[in-house]
Order: C-alpha cells, then sequence, then structure tokens
C-alpha cells in the first residue's frame, strides 16, 4: 500500500489528480497543452533550420557554411548556459565550431585553388584536438587564478584583531571559496569538453557538402540526410508528447479525478494497490521509457520515409536517399523523443534554451552519420 507523506491525508500531488503519496504527478490539460505546444516549438524549429540548410547546400560549400554556423552558435550559447558555464567558455566553444567550418572551405593554395579535396574530416580532427587543448589550458588557468585570490573581506588586520578564532573562521571561508571556485571550473570544463565535440558534429554536413570525389551529387546526399533527421524530429517529438498524454489520461481515469479541485479527498479515496498505474503497469518498462521507445522508433520509421519520397524525385536514387536518411532519422532518434533539452535547460536562460538544444542537438549527431554513408555508399 502506498505510504502516506508527513501532515498528508494519504493523498499528495496535484488538485487535478487524486493519486496516492510517492507517485509522479501526471499532466492534466494544462501538461498536455504545454507538451504539444514544446512539440510544436521545436518541429517549427526544425523546419526552418532544415529547409534554411537545404537551399543552402543547393547553393554552395559556404552558404551552407553560413547557416550551420549560426546553428552552431545557437548550440554554444545554450548548451554552455545549460551547464551554467562561463561567457568565456561559451565563446570558445563558437570560436572552435568557427574555426572547424574555415578549416574545410579555406584555400590551402596551389593548383587546388578552393582546398576542398584537401581540407576533409581529418583536418576537422585537428582543429577539435587544438580546442580541446585551448580549452584544458583556459581552465586551468582560471583554476589556478582563482586559487590564489584572497577571501573577500578577509584582511590580515582583522585576523590578528580576531585571535586565533578569527583566523580558524577566515580559513573555513577561504577554504570554502576555493572549492566553491574549483567546482565552477570543473563545470565549465565538462560544457567546454562537450560543446566543441558537438560544435564540431554539425561540421560534418559541410565537409560531405565540400569534399570532391564522392559518387553521388554533395547537395543532394545533404539534404537527404538533412530531411531523414528532421522528420525525425518533427515525428519523434510529436509521438512522445501525444503518448505521455494518453498514458496520464488512462491514469487519470483509473485513479479518479476530484469533483471539486479545491476540496480534498477523504482518507478512503486511495485506490486498491493494483490500480496503481505505475511503472510495473508495463513489465520491465515505465511509461516514460515506453514513450521514447515507441517515439524513436516513430521517429527512425519517419527518417527512412523521407528518403523514400527524396529519392523518387531526385537523381540521388531511391536507395542512396533512403539509407542517408534513415542514417540521419536513427542518429537524430536518439535523443529526438528523449527531449534532453527541457532536462538540461536552465531557468536562467528560458526555455529558448531548451528548444533550441532539441532542435540542434540531433542535427549534430545525424551530421558525421550522414558524412560517414556520404563518402562510402558506391555510385
Amino acid at each position: 500500500m502506498p505510504v502516506p507523506e508527513p501532515g498528508s491525508s494519504g493523498l499528495s500531488g496535484s488538485s487535478d489528480v487524486v493519486r496516492p503519496a510517492g507517485v509522479a504527478a501526471l499532466p492534466g490539460e494544462a501538461g498536455l497543452a504545454a507538451a504539444l505546444a514544446g512539440a510544436g516549438a521545436v518541429g517549427a524549429g526544425i523546419a526552418v533550420l532544415v529547409t534554411g540548410a537545404a537551399f543552402a547546400a543547393i547553393a554552395g560549400p559556404w552558404a551552407l557554411a553560413g547557416v550551420l554556423l549560426v546553428a552552431q552558435i545557437a548550440l554554444a550559447w545554450a548548451w554552455t548556459g545549460a551547464l551554467r558555464a562561463s561567457a568565456g567558455t561559451m565563446v570558445l566553444v563558437a570560436g572552435s565550431a568557427l574555426a572547424c567550418d574555415l578549416a574545410v572551405l579555406w584555400p590551402l593554395g596551389g593548383d587546388n585553388a578552393h582546398g576542398y579535396d584537401d581540407n576533409g574530416i581529418g583536418t576537422v580532427a585537428g582543429v577539435v584536438g587544438v580546442s580541446l587543448g585551448v580549452t584544458v589550458l583556459y581552465q586551468l588557468a582560471r583554476r589556478l587564478r582563482g586559487g590564489a585570490t584572497p577571501a573577500a573581506g578577509v584582511s590580515a588586520a582583522g585576523v590578528s584583531a580576531a585571535g586565533t578564532t578569527g583566523a580558524a573562521a577566515a580559513g573555513a571561508v577561504a577554504a570554502d571559496r576555493a572549492q566553491r571556485a574549483a567546482d565552477r571550473v570543473s563545470g565549465d570544463m565538462t560544457a567546454a569538453l562537450g560543446g566543441v565535440g558537438i560544435a564540431a558534429f554539425l561540421t560534418g554536413f559541410l565537409v560531405l557538402r565540400a569534399e570532391a570525389g564522392a559518387e553521388h551529387p554533395a547537395d543532394e546526399m545533404v539534404i537527404a540526410g538533412l530531411l531523414g533527421a528532421g522528420a525525425a524530429v518533427l515525428v519523434g517529438r510529436l509521438v512522445t508528447a501525444l503518448l505521455a498524454a494518453t498514458f496520464a489520461r488512462g491514469a487519470g481515469a483509473v485513479l479518479g479525478t476530484a469533483a471539486d479541485p479545491d476540496a480534498v479527498p477523504p482518507p478512503d479515496a486511495v485506490p486498491p494497490p493494483d490500480a496503481v498505474p505505475d511503472s510495473d503497469a508495463v513489465p520491465g518498462l515505465g511509461r516514460a521509457r515506453v514513450s521514447a521507445v515507441v517515439g524513436a522508433v516513430s521517429a527512425a520509421a519517419a527518417g527512412t520515409v523521407a528518403g523514400v519520397i527524396f529519392g523518387e524525385f531526385t537523381g540521388l536514387g531511391i536507395a542512396t536517399a533512403t539509407v542517408l536518411a534513415a542514417a540521419g532519422g536513427v542518429a537524430a532518434a536518439c535523443v529526438a523523443s528523449a527531449g534532453f533539452g527541457g532536462a538540461l535547460s536552465a531557468p536562467r536562460l528560458g526555455p529558448a534554451a531548451g528548444m533550441l538544444l532539441d532542435v540542434v542537438l540531433p542535427l549534430a549527431l545525424a551530421a558525421p552519420v550522414v558524412y560517414l554513408l556520404g563518402r562510402q555508399l558506391p555510385g
């Protein structure tokens, strides 16, 4: 039987749904509306980004680099802000992304005027390696500088006047400040290392578009991958939101709803244990896990269908377009249905940061997979 929480009548949580103590709150109509609104916002964002990147891919590598750089800067801002990193770390992540893009496009001279043949994924890997080294040195300098700064408000005269007790207190304050500074630097290090890598992933679309020698048109391969990832995000978020709402409504029907939202239900309103829809309702899986799995499968299927349609109406061919779109869709589905952006977003940044992460992260994970297959698929 559920154990009532202290000070309660055996029930806790929202006034919309009667539920035993300890059972997670279930979203009502307001929760459903918020979930659908969030899915719609992410869907609109991914549609705008994919459409812009697709037209830029047709226009050329430099145009595509411009669109991707905007996405990379947005990712740097949202990622470092969600992890509460410093402004310097955000600039470092964005600068590393810019360096990766320029390394692909910048001319090297000689017979190859544009440098596309020489500036491949290996060049991007070299830039990422240098960026990681700079990150480590930057955070090490911040840590050394923070550890050498005396505690604010503590002076030698004050310590002498206060005696031994004052000295001990001052030492404790200084040690606490130093520990907190070290923790901040460690968090910045984590944010920077992850952000540099993820932002560089997006450059995979640019490398595929810029490199010569592939068996298929580069712009069409990039568009196929973008469409697969975009369709996966659209469908994955929508299916996950609808499933969560369906589970919530089913749970509300089992538990019952109070007639008066402000009324406190009597203790005998607690349903029997077998009527409580917890994670055991689906053997081995909770409702959230079921939603995520079904959403991911639906997202991957949507990416595959997008490839079939794109290949039917272009010279890329159904087989090639389907493989690229499915690869992008599967990679994007890994995060699209889970909604990591909402989990990472920081209150001080508002909902925009979470939405940006939900839009850009799936594309970032899809880019290197699409590049790898696009370079290897036979003609």
